[in-house]
Protein backbone atom coordinates (compact mmCIF):
# COMPACT_ATOMS: atom_id res chain seq x y z
CA UNK A 1 0.00 0.00 0.00
CA UNK A 2 1.42 3.44 -0.93
CA UNK A 3 2.05 6.13 1.31
CA UNK A 4 3.15 9.68 1.59
CA UNK A 5 6.76 10.16 4.20
CA UNK A 6 8.83 13.42 4.77
CA UNK A 7 12.56 12.01 3.88
CA UNK A 8 14.84 14.29 5.39
CA UNK A 9 18.28 14.84 3.89
CA UNK A 10 20.90 17.54 4.07
CA UNK A 11 18.58 19.96 5.90
CA UNK A 12 15.65 19.58 3.38
CA UNK A 13 12.53 17.73 3.48
CA UNK A 14 11.12 15.39 0.65
CA UNK A 15 7.77 14.37 0.50
CA UNK A 16 7.65 10.80 -1.00
CA UNK A 17 5.10 8.69 -1.82
CA UNK A 18 6.15 4.90 -1.57
CA UNK A 19 5.01 1.23 -0.92
CA UNK A 20 5.26 0.93 3.12
CA UNK A 21 7.93 -2.09 3.02
CA UNK A 22 10.31 0.85 1.01
CA UNK A 23 9.78 3.43 3.87
CA UNK A 24 12.51 1.74 6.14
CA UNK A 25 15.11 1.74 3.52
CA UNK A 26 14.36 4.97 2.41
CA UNK A 27 14.85 6.23 6.06
CA UNK A 28 18.12 4.13 6.38
CA UNK A 29 19.46 5.27 2.64
CA UNK A 30 19.14 9.26 3.93
CA UNK A 31 20.65 7.99 7.28
CA UNK A 32 23.54 6.96 5.18
CA UNK A 33 23.67 9.86 3.34
CA UNK A 34 23.75 12.29 6.28
CA UNK A 35 26.32 10.01 7.86
CA UNK A 36 28.56 10.51 4.30
CA UNK A 37 27.73 14.25 4.28
CA UNK A 38 28.20 15.24 8.02
CA UNK A 39 32.26 13.00 7.80
CA UNK A 40 33.48 14.61 4.15
CA UNK A 41 31.80 18.11 5.98
CA UNK A 42 33.71 17.12 9.24
CA UNK A 43 37.38 15.59 7.44
CA UNK A 44 37.55 17.55 4.31
CA UNK A 45 36.70 20.99 5.64
CA UNK A 46 33.94 21.32 2.88
CA UNK A 47 31.46 24.44 3.67
CA UNK A 48 29.38 23.55 0.56
CA UNK A 49 26.45 21.27 1.02
CA UNK A 50 26.72 20.64 -2.67
CA UNK A 51 29.61 19.52 -2.63
CA UNK A 52 29.25 17.18 0.39
CA UNK A 53 25.92 15.91 -1.76
CA UNK A 54 28.08 15.05 -4.50
CA UNK A 55 30.73 13.13 -2.57
CA UNK A 56 27.92 11.15 -0.99
CA UNK A 57 26.93 10.12 -4.22
CA UNK A 58 30.05 9.01 -5.90
CA UNK A 59 30.41 6.87 -2.43
CA UNK A 60 27.35 5.67 -2.67
CA UNK A 61 27.37 4.97 -6.37
CA UNK A 62 31.13 4.09 -5.52
CA UNK A 63 29.87 0.96 -3.09
CA UNK A 64 26.72 0.09 -5.07
CA UNK A 65 29.50 -0.54 -8.10
CA UNK A 66 31.32 -2.94 -6.14
CA UNK A 67 28.60 -4.80 -4.67
CA UNK A 68 27.10 -5.36 -7.82
CA UNK A 69 30.47 -6.22 -9.33
CA UNK A 70 31.01 -8.49 -6.25
CA UNK A 71 27.26 -10.55 -7.47
CA UNK A 72 28.16 -10.61 -10.81
CA UNK A 73 31.06 -12.38 -9.88
CA UNK A 74 29.57 -15.09 -7.79
CA UNK A 75 27.36 -15.55 -9.89
CA UNK A 76 29.66 -16.59 -12.24
CA UNK A 77 31.05 -19.11 -10.03
CA UNK A 78 27.84 -20.58 -9.54
CA UNK A 79 27.24 -20.92 -12.92
CA UNK A 80 30.75 -22.83 -13.25
CA UNK A 81 30.01 -25.09 -10.58
CA UNK A 82 26.75 -25.78 -12.19
CA UNK A 83 28.45 -26.49 -15.34
CA UNK A 84 30.92 -28.96 -13.43
CA UNK A 85 28.60 -30.74 -11.61
CA UNK A 86 26.50 -31.03 -15.49
CA UNK A 87 29.35 -32.71 -16.53
CA UNK A 88 30.08 -35.27 -13.77
CA UNK A 89 26.38 -36.23 -14.37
Amino acid sequence: MSQKVNIRVAGRNYPLVVQSEEEEILRIAAKKIEKYINTFEKNYNISEKQDALAMAALQLASELENILREKSQEQNEILLKIKKIKKLL
